[in-house]
């Protein structure tokens, strides 16, 4: 008889651990607990006696990671491990369960061990990566870039406007000294990664499906970009002789999304353009803009269809510079390649689905997740469970408990068919 996702998980304990961490927000703003901020370190203090008390052994590693671990129980007793883990930051404004929910759902696997008294062969670690959200230094997934080794030591020297260093902000954040740009020492043990997370997309919901297998995480590309014009008065600066910063901002936010529809029409596989954080200077409304600054970032499951995206649109560039009169230069802030799911992970993932009697689909992430950067090292594996209308980043995401429990069920026997297998 195929067991319950039911018998896997108390979803009681789950809708309880959601609710305690969205109540750690910022005042009037929820759901925001950006990474460093007193409303992090308030759950981080939150999550490592929830760690403790599931009887794990805690610790914070020289990245800001947030570990709890199960040790190997048993004479064969192998110096091996699997890692359950996501991030309980969020963006300004977010939601409550991107993020939490996979955290909660590992733990969830831990609770499930201990209630039946299941000694595994290899240790069992439940990781809450630091900062996974985009910050103020315009780096994302600083705790898994870090345990593979992917920071820079540019990038832990940058300055944020409140002339906070990102390397120093991470000792600070508990860390056993500071960031190290090798990565983790003991990666070959690490048999498995794994990662459940809300889809942030409606594919799940719409088709009614319980769980979806990720196959790969998109590249991400992020560009800061800089128009300079010549600010004037805007009652005396005749029309004609304007450089608008702010007029050729707006041309070039509407050649990227005429572009990226253009490149994602051509290619069946993902592709996304997107024009944020847009900072205007003087910014004052009776001040013609003087400069412009944005971030563009482009996400493509293949890395062709961004190099043709990129190839066109600094063709744009110096047709829009040389007609308006205005410099325009791009910089890279950050690159990750796409990241392919392990295979046999996925075989796993699936074939634990289909003993619980979910329905399951294979599909590809939208979005950037900490393992992109874990599978550069070891094996990595997610699951999507589904979330409301496809909102996320926002406060009305939302998934159910049930939801929760699904993937956490399918999370724990893989675990166990994983555990078995190397025993």
């Amino acid at each position: 008889m195929t067991e319950h996702f039911h018998h896997y998980s108390d979803l009681g304990r789950i809708e309880s651990a959601i609710y305690d961490l969205a109540s750690m927000t910022e005042p009037g703003r929820p759901f925001t607990r950006l990474v460093f901020s007193p409303e992090y370190k308030q759950a981080r203090t939150w999550l490592w006696s929830r760690f403790e008390a599931a009887g794990l052994e805690c610790r914070i590693d020289a990245g800001g990671n947030l570990i709890g671990t199960r040790k190997a129980m048993g004479e064969e007793a192998a110096s091996r491990k699997i890692i359950i883990g996501s991030h309980i930051d969020t963006v300004s404004a977010g939601g409550r369960f991107d993020g939490v929910a996979g955290v909660i759902a590992g733990l969830e696997t831990i609770h499930f061990l201990n209630k039946h008294a299941i000694e595994l062969p290899v240790d069992i670690e439940i990781v809450d990566f630091l900062g996974e959200e985009l910050n103020v230094w315009g780096i994302s997934c600083l705790g898994s870039r870090h345990m593979a080794g992917l920071l820079t030591a540019d990038t832990l020297s940058r300055i944020d406007q409140d002339d906070r260093q990102l390397a120093a902000e991470i000792v600070k954040s508990g860390g056993s000294g500071r960031p190290s740009l090798a990565p983790r020492q003991d990666a070959q043990s690490i048999m498995a990664c794994l990662e459940l997370h809300i889809e942030q997309s409606d594919r799940l919901e719409y088709g009614q499906i319980d769980i979806g297998v990720v196959t790969d995480i998109p590249s991400i590309s992020r560009y800061s970009i800089s128009v300079t014009g010549v600010a004037g008065h805007s009652g005396t600066t005749r029309m004609q002789g304007r450089r608008d910063a702010l007029v050729t901002a707006s041309m070039i936010v509407t050649i990227i999304r005429d572009l990226a529809l253009d490149v994602s029409g051509q290619d069946n596989r993902h592709f996304v353009a997107t024009t944020g954080r847009i900072e205007v200077y003087p910014n004052g409304a009776a001040v013609v803009p003087g400069e412009v600054k944005m971030i563009l970032d482009l996400r493509a499951s293949h890395e062709h269809s961004r190099d043709l995206f990129l190839d066109r649109l600094q063709s744009a560039y110096a047709e829009i510079s040389h007609r308006e009169a205005c410099a325009i230069e791009m910089e890279l802030i950050s690159e990750a390649k796409v990241a392919l799911m392990n295979e046999k992970l996925r075989e796993h993932l699936a074939r634990s689905a289909d003993e619980l009697e979910l329905s399951q689909i294979n599909l590809s992430s939208g979005a950037g997740h900490d393992m992109a950067h874990i599978s550069r090292i070891a094996p990595a594996a997610m699951i999507f469970i589904p979330c409301k209308d496809g909102l996320s980043h926002c406060p009305e995401e939302f998934t159910t408990t049930e939801a929760i429990a699904k993937g956490s069920a399918v999370l724990t026997r893989t675990v166990l068919t994983l555990a078995s297998r190397d025993s």
